[in-house]
Order: structure tokens, then sequence, then C-alpha cells
């Protein structure tokens, strides 16, 4: 299964675990297959510094934005997305469109009223996590 993880989710899974770790140890263990675009990936990397800064964890972002390099599936090229209250979420919806993703998992409300976007389910970590309860 493809999908695409909003930054938030990602970002949370990393410095803080609860569910969305389980999110990221699913993808670890071979689960799910996660797609960014270069925007996507660089937007995660600038978040996963900024936070490493503030928590002291630049282990942590070393490590991760090492895996995020050698696993994520890049997307060259994004499907063009207008339409999300927040214009800077289009990237998400972008990404997923051009990935041919099932799934985007996020937390931001600008992104999960929409639910939906042709074919693309978007929905909640938590959400996510009653529909694989392997991980718990």
């Amino acid at each position: 299964m493809r999908i695409v993880i909003d930054t938030n989710v990602l970002v949370s899974g990393i410095f803080w675990g609860g569910v969305p770790h389980r999110l990221l140890s699913a993808w670890i263990a071979g689960e799910m297959e996660v797609c960014a675009t270069p925007q996507v990936l660089s937007e995660y990397c600038d978040v996963i510094d900024r936070l490493a800064g503030r928590c002291a964890r630049q282990d942590l972002a070393k490590r991760w934005k090492a895996y995020l390099f050698e696993h994520l599936t890049l997307i060259a090229e994004s499907r063009p997305y207008q339409g999300v209250r927040d214009p800077k979420d289009d990237k998400f919806i972008a990404c997923a469109l051009s990935a041919g993703a099932s799934l985007l998992v996020s937390g931001d409300d600008d992104l999960l009223t929409l639910r939906e976007v042709e074919g693309v389910k978007i929905v909640k970590v938590s959400d996510w996590h009653k529909s694989h309860r392997r991980y718990l």
C-alpha cells in the first residue's frame, strides 16, 4: 500500500511516539510504502531540524533524515493540485495523487476536512491505527 504522511504525523512519531510512532514502525516493518515529492521531503527535513534543535536531539534528526533519504519513494514529478483551505497543504494532495497513493495520513484539519480526493482517503493517524490493530 502506498501512502503519504503529513509532516505533523511524521514529526510526532519521531519526537513524541504514540500512535504516530506505530505508523512509522509499520513503515519500517515493510507494511507500506511511504511516498514524498522533493517539496514534501524538504518540509520534512526542515521541521525535523527545527524540532531537533528545540529538543536537543540532533542525533534523532540525523538518523531519521538518513532513513527518509534511503527508504522514501521519491516522486519526481508532482501532479498539481489546488483546493485545500491552506494552500501550503496542496503539496500533500498533489504528492498522493502523483504517487497513486491510497491513503494520506494527517492531523491537519484543512486536509482532513476533504476526507477523500480522487480515490485518496485522508485519515487521522488514529483512524489508520483502528484499521491496523496489530501495531498496538
